[in-house]
Order: C-alpha cells, then structure tokens, then sequence
C-alpha cells in the first residue's frame, strides 16, 4: 500500500453543497477501492498562474490517502471526464505504509484538532469583548511613531 496526494481545481462558482457532494464523491471512489482517507482540506479560492478553460480563478481541495495504484486510474478517469475540475495532480508520498501508523497518525490530529478547538473556545469566553475607544486608538498610534 502506497501513500498518495491528490490536488485538484475546481470551477471557482461553484456552489458550496455541490463543491461538498463533488469531494464526497471522490472520497467515496478512494474508499470503495480499499483506500484508506487521512485527510481533506479545502485550501480555498486562489489565482490560477495561467487561465485553464477561460478561467483565471480555481478553488484548490487537497486529498491525501493511501491505497494501490487501481485507486489513481479510477480517481483520474473521473477527474478527466468531470467538466467542474480545471486541473489536477496526483504525488506519490511515500512507497510503503503501514495502516497501523496511518490509523495513529489520523487520531493524534483529532486529538490536537480538538484540544485546539477546545482552547480556541477557552480563550473567547475568558476574553469577553473588546472594546476600543477613540482614545486608546490615539494612544496606539502615537506609540507606532
């Protein structure tokens, strides 16, 4: 089992839910094929370098997964035959992994995932809401001269 990463471009008007339907899509095709999904991440709109299709904006989705190569032609094949992806690029990470590690290396980042989400709500409700005055912002500027 190889350990792949898989970026794509999608059409930037896209709609939210079927941005959402078209990556649970291809997470689907990675897990019907056996593979095994360590993570998503939307990366958002950005600039394209060059236009592809008349466009000149894309919106990046990252997927890492591990699997066999069968996982990379179906994955492919839909990327080439769908008409919302702009472009796409598939890495091979690392040539043998082994699922235990995986398995581990999925949950420490949902416990750090949480701990973190956890501290981001700790630190709102402790702080309360700020406040700034005309003379506190007076005071600031003069400090930066």
């Amino acid at each position: 089992m190889k350990r792949y990463e898989t970026i794509f471009i999608v059409q930037i008007d896209l709609p939210t839910d079927e941005l959402n339907s078209l990556i649970e899509r291809y997470r689907a095709i990675v897990t019907a094929l056996k593979g095994t999904i360590i993570k998503v991440e939307k990366w958002g709109k950005r600039k394209l370098a060059y236009e592809i299709k008349k466009q000149s904006n894309g919106y990046y989705v990252m997927i890492d997964f591990a699997g066999k190569s069968a996982i990379i032609d179906e994955l492919e094949r839909n990327f080439k035959i769908d008409d919302k992806i702009l472009k796409f690029m598939t890495i091979m990470k690392d040539g043998n992994v082994d699922l235990a590690a995986i398995e581990k290396e999925t949950q420490e980042k949902s416990q750090t995932e949480a701990t973190r989400a956890a501290l981001v709500v700790e630190s709102r409700e402790s702080a309360g809401p700020k406040i700034e005055t005309d003379a506190s912002k007076d005071s600031s500027s003069s400090e930066s001269i």
